[in-house]
This record gives structure tokens, sequence and C-alpha cells, in this order.
């Protein structure tokens, strides 16, 4: 296995095993579980400040990083046993694209050539509180987030015809928030469910807030299908490694649908 699985399926395994100790020791026949993988069309938005000066605030559309998708991995998981229940939810994408041209700023001339390498999982895990104990009305979510990013980046600048300067980038990084949200689902009709979404964390980076909003349609005994929008902004610890303090703040937004099974 390689060091960049280990290094998140470690955290994932934890964050079940915590997730559902959390919930004291029902017998298993007490619960109801869900399944539900999903899929994020998530445009990506970059906002960089380097000592309060803006260097970069682009936003690439799905459509753009689905050429470069790799690999990736989406899912959604739940368990209630009365009023308390757990949750686990993934999101892991893997970008690569070689020979990425873009002309240098001016006064540069030429241009430079990148070959990227971009791997993000974003991973929470912990408990929900619903007194009514139905799944319905107000959810109380508590746990943590993990947030891992490794980016490689090799560049080739060619300032000008015969000349080539080379150089690499490299940031690898996890991250653990401390997380707190809330949740409202209702009815419309016994199949027709919605349902809103709330959360904030921090601790690793500075913070981390998404909201959600999304429908539900239910058919046969045990799936229900799944649409809605997401958004999600994470804002990242000032960096002072580099020269002069770097203030980096990702957002991720876009329409979701997936699939959720009852078991």
């Amino acid at each position: 296995m390689k060091a960049s699985t280990r290094k998140i399926m470690a955290p994932f395994g934890a964050a079940l095993f915590i997730a559902v100790s959390t919930t004291g020791s029902a017998a298993a026949g007490d619960w109801t579980w869900t399944a539900t993988p999903y899929v994020w069309a998530t445009d990506v938005g970059a906002d960089v400040s380097i000592n309060d000066r803006q260097v970069a605030d682009k936003t690439i559309d799905f459509s753009d990083l689905a050429e470069d998708l790799s690999l990736a991995a989406q899912g959604h998981m739940e368990g209630r046993n009365g009023r308390h229940g757990v949750l686990l939810d993934l999101f892991y994408v893997h970008l690569a694209d070689d020979d990425k041209r873009f002309p240098l700023p001016a006064p540069l001339a030429g241009e430079a050539i990148a070959d990227g390498d971009l791997t993000l999982t974003i991973l929470d895990a912990g408990g929900i509180w619903n007194p009514r104990g139905d799944g319905e009305g107000f959810s109380l979510i508590y746990g943590g987030r993990m947030v891992d990013r490794d980016i490689e980046i090799d560049a080739r600048f060619q300032p000008a015809p015969g000349v080539t300067l080379a150089r690499s980038y490299e940031v690898s990084e996890t991250l653990y928030d401390g997380l707190l949200g809330a949740r409202y689902a209702g009815r419309f009709t016994p199949r027709w469910t919605w349902a809103v979404q709330a959360d904030a964390s921090t601790g690793g980076t500075e913070q981390t807030w998404s909201a959600l909003a999304g429908l539900g349609w239910s058919f046969g005994s045990r799936y229900t299908f799944l649409a809605g929008y997401r958004y999600m902004d994470i804002q990242f610890e000032k960096d002072d490694a580099l020269p002069g303090e770097v203030d980096a703040d990702v957002t991720l937004s876009g329409f979701f649908t997936g699939l959720r099974i009852a078991f």
C-alpha cells in the first residue's frame, strides 16, 4: 500500500472507530444504517495573498477539472439508534495534468509549462443527536474534520527563446479540526423529502465552513435519490515558511447527486 494511501486510511479508520464508540454499546439490531455514494460536481476557487496583497483569485469550472480527473471517491454513511447516531463523509479527488501552458506575467515574456499533481481529501466523522429520534426535524452534528492536501508541481519556465529554467514545488499536510453543525429535515409527501445543513470547523485550519440544501425522492423500500447544492470554504492558516506571509482560501461549490441505500 502506498504511503499516501496509508496516510488517508489511518485517520479514516480511526474516525470511524471514534464515531461508533461515542454512541454507546447498543445491540447491533437496534441500529438502522444508510450508505450514500454521491457525485459532487464542484467548481474550485482559490484566493491567495502574500503579505495581505492578493496575488491570485481564480475559479476553475468542474468541466475543466473533469478533464484532469485521475481518481475520485465520494460517499456518506450514517447509523441511527433512537436519538443518537453516527456519520462518516468522505470526499477524495486526485487531479493530474501534464504540459499545462500559460503565459508569464508582465514584464516577463514567454511562457511556463507545468506538470501538476493534486490530491485533496476531506473526511468528516462524528455523532448526531436528534431529539425526535426519527431522523427528522432538528439534529445536532458534532465531531471532527480532516483536510489532507498534497500538491506537486514541476514547472519549466521559458522567459526567452533557448532559455529554460526548472523548479519544483511541493505542499503536503494533514489538518484536523473540531466540527459543530446542525441539520433540519422534513417531508413534503411520504416520497418527497428535504434537508438543509450547515457546519463549521476550526483547529488545523483557520476556519472551514460548509452548507448544503437538498431534496430526496424515495422509491422502493430502501432507496432514495438525492440532489442538491453544496458550498464549502476552507481558510488555511497563514504560512510564513516562504518569503512573505502566505494566506490561502479555497472554495468548493456545485450541485451533487447521490443514491441513499438503507439496510
